[in-house]
């Protein structure tokens, strides 16, 4: 047989190789350790999640599911990292409402991922609303009584985390609802403003439920509403604000991701395994803990979800006229 037609068939079965290993690998997914990405730092609720399911991922998959912190950038850059990886299913993230609902609208000229290209939505883990706080120094114990008492109060400052935060947004939706004026001022984190309600400095604020609720437990603030679209199991003491302004919701989510382009069963395999984890009895002690409610939404779901948080999220930060400096 000529020299060169035995080339052109060693090539061909050299290239029906590969695809065969490629096929064995995918098959055989994972056949070594996963990196999970963080895009905060270690500590965090966003983190302790990540470790309680990547815990359950690495027993019930037998490689290690490896959470790598990588904070920065209010969430980008973390994701930014995990969408340039390979689409294999060996690096993976997971992203909250701030990284692929807020900044694609808050910051979209600067942002240096498309949240609906570069991602694959794989499961929606969990969400949390955020509470309205006052000191006892406000003579307000519903949603009614503050509205009435910022009307008669305008420009009342109020803390956020900073521009485009759920803090922030939280504000300027209730400003926009109830025709209210308010004054947004910045901390560098909750704990700071935190610490200023409790000593008197400002008297409002719409903090995430995991830093609030312990105030409003140990007595030192009040708790007037809380932004879940109903009672919210977790504090159902606490009356939504959409009982006074209807359609108030303001639920900030957690979910997993990966980049674009990953394989149709690897996908289905991480994303039935992730629904599965949820579904344990500890994981879910573990998540109610830091105040999240679990939402256990497949991929599909999660991503319409985050399209239609996006799109709410747009409306608020286009109408106040939100920017970042």
């Amino acid at each position: 047989m000529p020299s060169r037609i035995l080339a052109r068939l060693a090539a061909v079965a050299v290239t029906l190789g590969l695809f065969a290993g490629n096929a064995a690998a995918q098959d055989k997914w994972p056949s070594r350790p996963v990196t999970v990405i963080v895009p905060f730092a270690a500590g965090g609720n966003t983190d302790v999640m990540a470790r309680i399911f990547a815990e359950q991922l690495s027993k019930r998959l037998g490689q290690q599911f490896i959470v790598e912190n990588r904070a920065g950038g209010g969430g980008v850059n973390g994701l930014h990292a995990m969408t340039r990886s390979a689409p294999d299913g060996y690096t993976i993230a997971v992203a909250t409402s701030g990284g692929i609902a807020i900044n694609p609208i808050l910051i979209k000229d600067k942002i240096p991922y498309n949240v609906e290209k570069d991602f694959t939505y794989l499961y929606g883990m969990a969400a949390q609303p955020n509470i309205w706080l006052v000191t006892p120094s406000v003579p307000a114990n519903t949603m009614a009584e503050l509205i009435t008492w910022l009307k008669a109060n305008p420009n009342t400052p109020y803390a956020t985390s900073g521009p485009g935060t759920t803090q922030h947004i939280c504000g300027e939706m209730l400003a926009d609802a109830a025709g209210l004026k308010m004054t947004p001022v910045s901390y560098r984190a909750s704990n700071l403003s935190i610490q200023d309600l409790i000593g008197g400095q400002i008297q409002l604020a719409c903090d995430n439920f995991a830093v609030a609720y312990e105030q409003v437990k140990a007595g030192k603030l009040r708790g007037v509403s809380i932004t879940s679209p109903g009672p919210y199991p977790l504090a159902p003491e606490i009356t939504p604000t959409a009982a006074t302004v209807p359609g108030f919701e303001l639920m900030p989510a957690f979910g997993w991701v990966g980049p674009a382009n990953m394989p149709a069963d690897i996908v289905k395999k991480l994303t039935d395994e992730l629904v599965a984890v949820g579904k344990i009895g500890e994981v879910r002690v573990a998540l109610e803990k830091f105040g999240v409610l679990q939402t256990e939404l497949p991929g599909p779901a999660y991503a319409d979800a985050l399209a239609k948080e996006r799109a709410d999220y747009a409306r608020v930060i286009e109408r106040a006229g939100i920017k970042v400096p």
